[in-house]
């Protein structure tokens, strides 16, 4: 089926969308996403609302940022998610970029997006050792290439599409 969505129409498989079914805090209304990849944002991917064709969250690996960064689902967690083998599980982090200052882009570690990529579903946890709002540049890990080569990058996808 095509979708249109903030960042150009897609075409998407059934097997490729992502259900929220608590959708996502502030965004409650919107269960369905799906994962992007562009070339030019890379390390950086897109969690792109097929339910409203505005929203659209530029999401990043935390591992890239955090090395050590840990995340802790609880029972009832993998029960919403339908984990049935850990390695199902993808875990990304949003990221927040000011307009016209790339630079002082931060990194949401306190309240990741799981994914059970085998079941298709979805959720944001809530972990109580991070910051919301981390910087990207104060991390030793990989950030001159996440700022360099991502967040420069989706700054100007965003600013192409409007925002």
């Amino acid at each position: 089926m095509i979708y249109r969505t903030r960042l150009g129409e897609f075409e998407i498989n059934d097997d490729e969308i992502i259900t929220f079914p608590k959708g996502i805090p502030g965004f409650e209304e919107l269960k369905k996403f799906i994962v992007l990849s562009l070339p030019e944002t890379d390390p950086i991917k897109w969690l792109v609302s097929l339910d409203d064709e505005s929203i659209a969250f530029p999401i990043i690996d935390p591992w890239l940022v955090l090395e050590d960064y840990e995340v802790d689902l609880s029972n009832q967690d993998l029960e919403l998610l339908q984990v049935q083998d850990p390695s199902d599980i993808v875990v990304l982090s949003i990221v927040t970029i000011p307009i016209d200052k790339p630079q002082e882009a931060t990194v949401n570690l306190k309240a990741p997006i799981v994914i059970n990529i085998k079941k298709g579903r979805g959720l944001q946890v809530i972990l109580e050792k991070y910051e919301l709002k981390h910087p990207i540049t104060k991390t030793e890990v990989k950030s001159t290439n996440v700022v360099n080569n991502g967040v420069n990058d989706v700054a100007g996808t965003v600013k192409e599409s409007g925002d």
